[in-house]
């Protein structure tokens, strides 16, 4: 006679286990969504540091054609008298930002100058041009003035070079106000964000533009929404 244990029954899975599982695998993610969708309170957006920045009435492109904040997001920088100078700068923020965000609709990257660096230009255009496309990127001219005017209107904490240039890159949304951050662990307010290293750039402002561009999807497909209800009431 064998010495083995006599084999146990094969145990059943309770009524309740199963339906609770079901539960969870189905209606868990339907309660994700929908508080999602009805989430809107609580969806980050990225904050207005400074209102009502002015137009670039005054500026032209370098081609002669008028160029407009308005209705954009737009990357600002400044280069200055002489932006060969700056051409890292332009570097970092071309292959983090710009290459990156482009293709979005309504987004233009702004680089502003005095007359006195147009010369500078056409050489930077030329090496960019082999592995960037340049259609969203405008250079823009004013005099000192206009530029200083410009620049302060951002009421920020942050100053002009003697040259007009700027070390840091500010962002403009469609509205015509300055988006940063207030409440950085680091810096406070952010009103510009730093280009002298590709990690500057990582650390805030590419998060800061997802934010803003996802802030604009979210707002589209909302007035998309309702748009779309009321037609069919």
């Amino acid at each position: 006679m064998s010495n083995f244990p006599k084999a146990q029954g094969i145990k059943q899975t309770s009524r309740v286990a199963i339906v609770s599982v079901l539960l969870i695998l189905f209606a868990l993610p339907l309660l994700t969504y929908l508080f999602f969708l009805n989430g809107e309170h609580h969806f980050k957006t990225l904050p207005i540091v400074t209102e009502n920045v002015l137009e670039l009435d005054a500026f032209k492109t370098i081609e002669g054609e008028q160029i407009s904040l308005k209705d954009s997001v737009s990357i600002i920088n400044f280069l200055g008298n002489n932006p060969y100078n700056r051409i890292g700068y332009v570097s970092n923020i071309n292959e983090k930002i710009y290459k990156d965000f482009h293709e979005f609709d309504g987004y233009q990257m702004i680089s502003i100058l005095p007359a006195e660096g147009v010369k500078d230009i056409e050489e930077i255009k030329s090496q960019m041009s082999e592995t960037t496309d340049l259609s969203d990127w405008h250079f823009v001219v004013a005099d000192e003035e206009e530029i200083k005017n410009f620049f302060n209107s951002f009421k920020s904490n942050l100053t002009l070079n003697k040259d007009l240039s700027s070390e840091h890159a500010f962002i403009v949304d469609k509205q015509l106000s300055l988006r940063g951050r207030t409440d950085d662990e680091e810096l406070g307010v952010v009103y510009g964000y730093d280009t002298y290293l590709i990690a500057n750039l990582n650390k805030r402002m590419m998060d800061d533009m997802r934010v803003l561009l996802a802030e604009y999807r979210f707002a589209f497909k909302k007035n998309r929404d309702e748009k779309i209800q009321m037609n069919e009431q």
